[in-house]
């Protein structure tokens, strides 16, 4: 039996359509064939040569969810001691922590200093499906979360990574807490979560996004946002006296409790140290590659005892967590589906085009 995958050339480049068979899973490994697999912000960063990557054949992609096809010798569980067998759905993490590191040890492998990840290998190695961007792919069963029938794989493939990395941005800062007011700035997938995670947890939510895509708008909309402000029409001084004033409105003090950067736009980060109230917590897990530098004002952190936190990765326990929160909310997981465009592997150039030019909220490859 033989499967497709796209294959990274460098940046800029066309994918390269391949076939190769599939074999019998090594041991410890599962063979899972493709439910879904998405289009990740850092995907497109690689893609448009703003992360370097090794000069070989890739499958990058690492947001796969697949049906269990084959299981090699081993005791096969997941991550989270679940029994894993054939017919099972699961999520494919790709993150290799060392293990053995200052920050590892310490229990922080999500800032492992030595970090790896399953997909960096020569797509003409055997057995070739190593990254997300194909048909199946070949996983460790310490990597794989096992996924609940009551949570819809679909609705999973819209966050399986921005899901874990708010979910951790938010560990690292110590929770949401309910009555807080929570400023998200972007509405892209990595926002639309932020938001909907904000709500849940009973906190006041306001989104600064774009509103020149109709669909996305409807979508941030249905998280049901108390407040939104679209940047492109309203400036960045009238957002802040809103934000400001809505702020001692809720009893909140000077401005929010926390903001939430999702947008990857460098200018947001200056803005968002403007938005947060004295003491407030700044959470950054959306500048994930380098776009540029931008100058900020070091005494406004200094004087309003501000907390910065950055947050690129996440521990296999925030995947946990994510597919945790989707099993307890239903509701949003018809809401996440709708986010959900599906691309066949041999179309992976029209997939990330549309990704890059962020006609599709979340892109992802399925079966078509």
């Amino acid at each position: 039996m033989k499967k497709k995958c796209a294959v990274f050339q460098g940046a800029g480049k066309d994918f390269s359509i391949r076939e190769f068979d599939v074999a019998a899973p090594a041991a410890g490994n599962a063979g899972l064939e493709l439910i879904s697999s998405g289009i990740c912000g850092t995907d497109v960063h690689i893609h448009e040569g703003r992360l370097g990557m090794p000069d070989m054949p890739l499958i990058i992609g690492h947001e796969f969810i697949g049906r269990i096809d084959a299981l090699g010798e081993g005791n096969a569980v997941d991550a989270l001691g679940n029994p894993l067998a054939v017919g099972d759905k699961a999520i494919a993490c790709v993150a290799i922590p060392c293990g053995k590191c200052l920050n590892c040890l310490a229990g922080e492998t999500a800032s492992c200093l030595a970090f790896g990840v399953t997909y960096v290998k020569s797509a003409e190695d055997a057995p070739h499906f190593h990254g997300g961007f194909a048909e199946y792919l070949y996983s460790p069963y310490a990597n794989l979360i096992k996924l609940p029938d009551s949570v819809d794989p679909l609705a999973a493939a819209a966050f399986p990574c921005g899901g874990p990395t708010v979910i951790r941005s938010c560990v690292y800062g110590g929770g949401l807490k309910a009555g807080e007011l929570v400023v998200i700035q972007g509405n892209g997938s990595l926002g639309i979560f932020a938001a909907a995670y904000a709500k849940k947890h009973g906190c006041k939510v306001v989104v600064i996004g774009s509103g020149t895509n109709p669909e996305r708008v409807k979508l941030t909309m249905a998280m049901e946002p108390d407040k939104f402000f679209d940047f492109r029409k309203e400036s960045q001084s009238d957002i802040a006296a809103a934000i400001t004033a809505y702020a001692k409105e809720l009893g909140r003090g000077d401005g929010a409790d926390v903001v939430i950067e999702t947008s990857g736009g460098a200018d947001a980060f200056p803005f968002g140290l403007t938005l947060l109230r004295t003491r407030g917590r700044y959470f950054v897990p959306g500048q994930y590659s380098d776009r540029g530098n931008v100058s900020i004002p070091p005494h406004l952190i200094t004087f309003k005892a501000l907390q910065i936190i950055g947050s690129g990765q996440y521990t296999i326990d925030d995947l946990g967590s994510y597919v945790k929160f989707l099993a307890g909310n239903p509701d949003l997981q018809k809401l996440f589906r709708e986010l959900v465009d599906v691309f066949a592997v041999a179309d992976a150039d029209k997939a990330m085009a549309s990704a890059e030019a962020g006609n599709s909220i979340k892109a992802v490859f399925g079966v078509k």
